[in-house]
C-alpha cells in the first residue's frame, strides 16, 4: 500500500485503493455529520481537554510532544493527565490506570507501549487508557485529581469535546502524496486543519510547509519543534554513554514504528553510524523469540544493537542475551507555544 503512496504499485492497484478512499471519506464526513446535528453527543469535562493529534498516518512525533507539553504544564504548577487509547493493549476495551504519576502501574502489553514510556518518563503525570477516550479523562478527574487533561491522538475523536485541538505536521514527509487514506497518508481532508488551533511542523523546518499550512489554516498560529537526541542509553551499563560513541561505528538497527526510516536514518546523518543491517516492524510489534534470536545474530555482527525508547519498553523485561542501546528523543517546541495555550483556555497557576 505504502508503495503506491509513493507512486509505484500498477495503475489497477493504484485505481483500488483511490475507490477506497473514497468511500472511507464518505465514511468520516458521515460520521462528523452524526455529531454535528447532534445525534450523537460531544461529552463535555469540568477540566480543560487539550487533544495532540494529526492529520496523517503516524510518524508525526506525537508521543514526544505529549510528554513536553504534560511536563511544562506540570512545572507550571497543573495537575496533568494524559489520556490515550493504548493500541495494541490486550484488552483495549478496558479502563485501565498506567500511573498516578509516579511510574508505571502495568506493562506495556497490558497497557500499550507509548502510555507506559510515558508513565516512566513523566514524574507527576497521571495516564490513563481508553477505548472510550470521555470515560478515561472523566476517571483521570473525578479520581485521580486530573486539572488538565492532554488527549493523545483526538483529533479525529469527536466523542470527547477539546477545548483545544494542538495538531502536528511531520516536516520531513508533510502531507505525502496528498490523498486520502488507503491511497495515501491523510486521515482526513486537508481543509480538517480549519478545526486546529495550533499548528506545529515537527523534526525540521519546512518553509515551503509552512506556506501551505497558512492557506489551509489561516487563523492557527504555527510553531516548529526541532527533534532532539535526548542522550544514548546503554541497557547493560544502566547508564547514559556519549552520543559519539556511534560517530564510525557499525551499528545493527530495529525499530517498529509508523516511520522507521527516519529512526536509521537519525542514526547515519545525524550521530555518524554506520547501519550495517537494520530491521524494520509495524508499528506496536510484539517482538517474538524468533525476533529476539535475530537480534542476537545481528549482535554477532555489529560494534551496537540500537533501537528506540518506546520498542525498549516493549522488550525490557525479556531476557534478551545481548547489550542493547537505546536512542532517547524529544521535540522542544518553544515556550510560547504554552504561553499561548494558558492564554486561550484562561489558566492561572
Amino acid at each position: 500500500m505504502q508503495v503506491c503512496w509513493e507512486g509505484e504499485g500498477t495503475p489497477f492497484e493504484r485505481g483500488v485503493l483511490r475507490l477506497a478512499s473514497l468511500f472511507y471519506g464518505l465514511g468520516l464526513g458521515a460520521r462528523r455529520h452524526i455529531y454535528r446535528m447532534g445525534l450523537r453527543e460531544s461529552v463535555r469535562l469540568s477540566a480543560p481537554v487539550l487533544s495532540v493529534g494529526n492529520i496523517t498516518l503516524g510518524g508525526t512525533g506525537k508521543t514526544p510532544m505529549v510528554a513536553w507539553l504534560a511536563g511544562t504544564l506540570v512545572r507550571r504548577g497543573l495537575r496533568v493527565a494524559v489520556v490515550s487509547r493504548g493500541y495494541g493493549r490486550k484488552k483495549e476495551n478496558k479502563v485501565l490506570v498506567v500511573s498516578r504519576g509516579d511510574g508505571a502501574l502495568v506493562s506495556s502489553q497490558e497497557g500499550g507501549d507509548e502510555p507506559v514510556m510515558l508513565a516512566e518518563a513523566l514524574p507527576g503525570v497521571s495516564v490513563v487508557v481508553a477505548a472510550k477516550r470521555a470515560e478515561g479523562a472523566r476517571l483521570a478527574i473525578q479520581e485521580l485529581g486530573a486539572e488538565f487533561v492532554i488527549l493523545d491522538d483526538g483529533f479525529q475523536h469527536w466523542a470527547l469535546a477539546r477545548d483545544m485541538d494542538v495538531v502536528l505536521v511531520d516536516g520531513e514527509v508533510g502531507f505525502g502524496n496528498g490523498l486520502l487514506f488507503p491511497a495515501g497518508p491523510l486521515r482526513e481532508p486537508l481543509e480538517a486543519l480549519k478545526r486546529a488551533h495550533i499548528l506545529v511542523i515537527t523534526k525540521k523546518e519546512n518553509p515551503s510547509l509552512h506556506g501551505r499550512l497558512v492557506e489551509l489554516a489561516p487563523r492557527a498560529p504555527i510553531f516548529t519543534a526541532s527533534l532532539e537526541v535526548r542522550g544514548l542509553w546503554s541497557s547493560t551499563e544502566d547508564a547514559f554513554l556519549p552520543l559519539e560513541t556511534l560517530e564510525g561505528a557499525e551499528v545493527a538497527a530495529f525499530a517498529a514504528l509508523a516511520r522507521p526510516d527516519s529512526f536509521f536514518a537519525l542514526l547515519q546523518q545525524r550521530l555518524g553510524a554506520r547501519v550495517v543491517e537494520k530491521r524494520a516492524f509495524p508499528d506496536h510489534h510484539i517482538y517474538g523469540e524468533g525476533d529476539l534470536e535475530a537480534f542476537r545474530s545481528m549482535a554477532q555482527r555489529a560494534d551496537w544493537v540500537v533501537t528506540t525508547e518506546k520498542d525498549w519498553v516493549r522488550l525490557k523485561d525479556r531476557e534478551l542475551g545481548f547489550g542493547l542501546l537505546v536512542l532517547k528523543v524529544a521535540l522542544r517546541p518553544p515556550l510560547e507555544l504554552v504561553e499561548l495555550v494558558f492564554e486561550r483556555l484562561g489558566l492561572r497557576v
